[in-house]
């Protein structure tokens, strides 16, 4: 089945996806994680996380990570309000190549957003920028689950918000992220990625270093979360996702 998100095709201003169309191909892509070829297991910080490569006809393959985290990491509402709400917001508060992200384009506040994410990479990389369209959903339904999924968005038809992204070379990346509650209290984040970082780096020496970078987002994002509840969990306000039963 050919992926429906894809790094060639990407959004811009005159063609965004419905809401809809871009929850489904979200979807659909973890729907079949079950063929994805099993990859090297990480353990950073003493947590589990099993990455999966799946290969396309065309463009950089995917990579999977899946990890599972118990209370003492987070509840479920733990992980969806650091992840799902204020996503890009929140992640380059962790995440530590990320200098900067800018909010270019609310399309529906909190639930459909473009986001500029301006990347200072180490040696030999030059700094990146990634521009995306990120649509957060949380599901109601039992067990509850959110997804936060991420399609390259194209501004260069738009002089106003070329003029918002920092200046780096251009990269491309997509990502569908599932946080999903199970039986025994425990949370799942599955994150699914494909990237290019565009200049003159090959796209396979990029592949190599995926899954132990995206291995290493989970402790990261776990020292932080923690880090987080400590300081502003009585005070914390609400984003507007949108939710569905």
């Amino acid at each position: 089945m050919p992926f429906p998100i894809k790094l060639s095709r990407p959004v811009n201003p005159k063609r965004v996806p419905s809401f809809e169309t871009i929850l489904a191909n979200g979807r659909t892509i973890l729907a079949n994680a079950d063929t994805w070829i099993e990859g090297r297991t990480f353990k950073p910080s003493g947590t589990t996380v099993q990455t999966f490569t799946k290969k396309i006809p065309t463009g950089p393959p995917w990579f999977m990570r899946v990890s599972r985290h118990p209370p003492s990491d987070g509840t479920f509402s733990d992980f969806w309000d650091y992840l799902g709400e204020n996503h890009a917001k929140n992640e380059a508060e962790y995440v530590p190549d990320i200098a900067k992200a800018t909010l270019i384009l609310a399309i529906e506040p909190g639930v459909m957003e473009v986001w500029s994410i301006h990347y200072e990479l180490t040696t030999p990389f030059s700094p990146r920028t990634f521009t995306v369209l990120i649509v957060t959903h949380l599901e109601t339904v039992t067990p509850r689950q959110g997804w936060i999924i991420s399609i390259p968005f194209d501004t260069t038809a738009d002089e106003a918000m070329m003029a918002m992204e920092e200046r780096g070379v251009r990269g491309k990346y997509a990502a569908v992220e599932r946080i999903r509650e199970l039986d025994d209290g425990t949370v799942e984040w599955r994150v699914a990625t494909t990237t290019t970082v565009g200049g003159f780096v090959p796209d396979w020496i990029t592949s190599r270093s995926v899954p132990s970078a995206i291995a290493e987002d989970v402790p990261q994002f776990i020292t932080w979360l923690k880090a987080q509840r400590g300081v502003v969990t009585a005070t914390k306000s609400k984003g507007s996702n949108r939710q569905t039963t």
